[in-house]
């Protein structure tokens, strides 16, 4: 599976082993079912990279069957089909150099503080920083798919009993019942560069 990195210039690749990324970078992979993604990576470590998908999936889902946010995001329906139906979408190049986050997960939805840069309809951790990346309202605003219309996407932070954070289309904050189906962005972490 051949990736490119988009920075200043083109780079190609077939493995994350050694990869020179930084905050900011674009790659470009697709899918197990054939849809094209992009990833942008928003935290850097030594040797690892927090990376975000530029766009939503081109199929949106519901936080919740029941409309209800009990449970929060470690409840949510929404995560279990991350980390199942989702995860097995992603192609081996990618999954082979994932590492789990601390909860096991390997793919999550981001915080409204992770976003935002604060919080504006839920409670979250004052240590938490907003991504680089999304300081720029244009990293915020997320497509359908690669080329479809703007959507309103979710975050994992719970407002109240009904509503889930999300992303508004214009890249605002805002909320939405959680049975509403709306995009998604997953987070992952690649190990190895």
């Amino acid at each position: 599976m051949k990736m490119i990195i988009t920075t200043k210039n083109k780079t190609e690749f077939d493995s994350f082993t050694k990869v020179e990324m930084n905050v900011g970078d674009v790659f470009d992979f697709t899918l197990k079912d054939g849809e094209e993604v992009q990833a942008m990576v928003v935290v850097k470590g030594q040797d690892k990279a927090l990376c975000i998908l530029v766009d939503c999936l081109k199929d949106e889902y519901p936080m919740n069957s029941n409309h209800r946010t009990e449970g929060g995001w470690e409840g949510s329906m929404l995560r279990k089909t991350l980390n199942s139906e989702i995860l097995e979408r992603f192609p081996d190049g990618v999954r082979n150099a994932m590492v789990a986050f601390s909860n096991g997960d390997y793919l999550r939805l981001p915080t409204e503080r992770e976003i935002f840069g604060r919080t504006y309809y839920s409670e979250e951790d004052d240590g938490v920083k907003q991504f680089e990346p999304m300081k720029d309202r244009r990293n915020r605003i997320a497509f359908q798919g690669k080329n479809g219309a703007w959507e309103f996407w979710w975050l994992s932070a719970v407002s109240n009993s009904t509503d889930f954070c999300l992303v508004h289309a214009s890249g605002g904050a805002s909320t939405d019942n959680a049975g509403y189906s709306r995009g998604v962005r997953p987070l992952f972490i690649i190990s190895n560069l």
